[in-house]
């Protein structure tokens, strides 16, 4: 005899949180922080260059504003984004007494936001936390959407949780100490978006590229708030990445193959840029993207430095290996978003990946390989 029992888990109400876009919003960190912690701890978490630059400022003020805060640090750099850290980090939380009440606050660049959030997700079955991004990349691209984790030895983000902020704060005067190719690497993302769901913006960016990457205000702010509302929209339609959510991994696949391949020597947008150029071509070749599309895509990457150099260093056959364990494909295929226009890409009832040959993958990356840019 069988007996079977169902469980019905009602419905959790819709979350929403606040992207706050300014300057000052660091250095006036108490008029901000009492609408998130009430428990009056919070744990500041942050990397060893971000901890020197911002860490202590942000400690020193909120203790002065009575709260009790215990900063940890760990080594920069993607190469410290796995359990290891992880469980390290945790060990120190649970020394000074953190709680699930304790407030947790991500103070840094994408590898600082996704392991804090992570840790965030897991730590006692979940506490609060937010994302106080510090580098470009961080603000248009990891900050929002609520997609946190670590990586494996078998590749990039494939252990981890969806677990939302409570705030994100981006104080834009953090950028000004940035070098202009991090500025750059983040800017990607942006493009990213604009590429596949707003022509209007990705031309806003061609003819005003020198002032964004100068961060001239009116420009900068201009483009990280619409870069991050359309990322809200897709994450608002499609949180878990079921569908909608894939049109964000445009240029991706290849990208965190050339990261693992490259053991992460290669910065993160830097590979998406290359990846996006890798698979408009997919798409071109594909008969969905026109050519004259194709080459003003290439032409603006081009503007932005895009470095295809590293593909000499590996063959076609390594680069679709590593592409083979994403953890978006489906059936063991290989699926990519594949542009249709300046701001469009294929969608079908919100499916917007598609299975591609890797013939057809291995024949983008020649062409990219040995033609000129621009």
């Amino acid at each position: 005899m069988i007996s079977s029992i169902n469980v019905t888990i009602p419905p959790k109400p819709a979350k929403s949180y606040p992207i706050v876009i300014s300057s000052g919003l660091l250095k006036n960190a108490q008029e901000w922080i009492a609408e998130y912690c009430h428990s009056g701890k919070v744990v500041i978490i942050s990397d060893d260059i971000i901890a020197k630059m911002y860490g202590e400022l942000l400690c020193d003020n909120l203790q002065a504003s009575g709260y009790r805060v215990e900063l940890i640090i760990f080594p920069s750099g993607e190469n410290s984004k796995n359990i290891a850290t992880k469980t390290a980090i945790e060990e120190k939380m649970f020394a000074f007494g953190c709680d699930r009440h304790t407030l947790c606050i991500a103070l840094g660049g994408g590898v600082v936001g996704d392991m804090s959030g992570f840790i965030a997700a897991t730590y006692m079955r979940g506490m609060d936390f937010i994302q106080v991004p510090t580098s470009m990349l961080a603000m248009i691209d990891s900050s929002v959407g609520g997609k946190v984790a670590v990586n494996s030895s078998y590749g990039k983000n494939n252990i981890g949780a969806f677990w939302q902020p409570k705030a994100v704060i981006m104080d834009i005067d953090l950028l000004k100490s940035l070098p202009e190719d991090q500025i750059i690497n983040g800017f990607f993302e942006a493009v990213k978006i604009f590429l596949t769901c707003d022509s209007e913006y990705f031309e806003f960016c061609e003819s005003h590229l020198d002032l964004i990457l100068a961060l001239e205000e009116k420009s900068l702010i201009k483009v990280l708030q619409k870069a991050v509302a359309l990322k809200a929209m897709v994450v608002e339609i499609d949180e878990e990445e079921r569908n909608l959510r894939m049109i964000l991994n445009y240029g991706h696949t290849i990208a965190h193959a050339l990261e693992k391949l490259s053991k992460y020597a290669i910065m993160h947008g830097f590979a998406v840029g290359l990846g996006m150029l890798i698979e408009a071509k997919v798409a071109n070749f594909l008969g969905l993207l026109a050519d004259t599309d194709f080459i003003q895509v290439s032409k603006f990457l081009s503007r932005l430095g895009i470095d295809k150099t590293i593909l000499e260093s590996y063959d076609n056959q390594s680069i679709i290996a590593a592409m083979r364990g994403d953890k978006k494909n489906l059936n063991q295929e290989t699926v990519l978003v594949l542009l249709t226009g300046i701001g469009s890409v294929k969608n079908i009832d919100n499916k917007v990946a598609f299975p591609v040959a890797e013939s057809v993958i291995a024949e983008a990356l020649d062409y990219v390989r040995t033609s000129s840019l621009g």
